[in-house]
């Protein structure tokens, strides 16, 4: 999970066009000034590079981007089972 984690910490800053300094694990998308559009271009890019397709349902429910991925690190590994 740490390696998607750092993925997409890389995405959310280039998305945000902010340093990836700003963004650790436990970074609330608030803090950040990130909307939905923001988060989901995020995981667009993670299902380019993991080549799956990730729910869209309930991504409110995720704050920040540990939560996020944690979410989606646990989807894909049910989905590869």
């Amino acid at each position: 999970m740490h390696k998607m984690l750092d993925i997409a910490r890389k995405f959310m800053a280039e998305q945000l066009n902010i340093p990836l300094e700003r963004i650790n694990d436990d970074t609330v998308f608030l803090e950040l000034e990130a909307d939905s559009n923001d988060v989901v271009e995020v995981i667009r890019a993670l299902e380019d590079v993991y080549d799956i397709e990730f729910p869209d349902d309930d991504l409110e429910y995720y704050p920040g981007l540990e939560a996020l991925v944690a979410f989606l690190y646990e989807y894909m590994q049910q989905v590869k089972r």
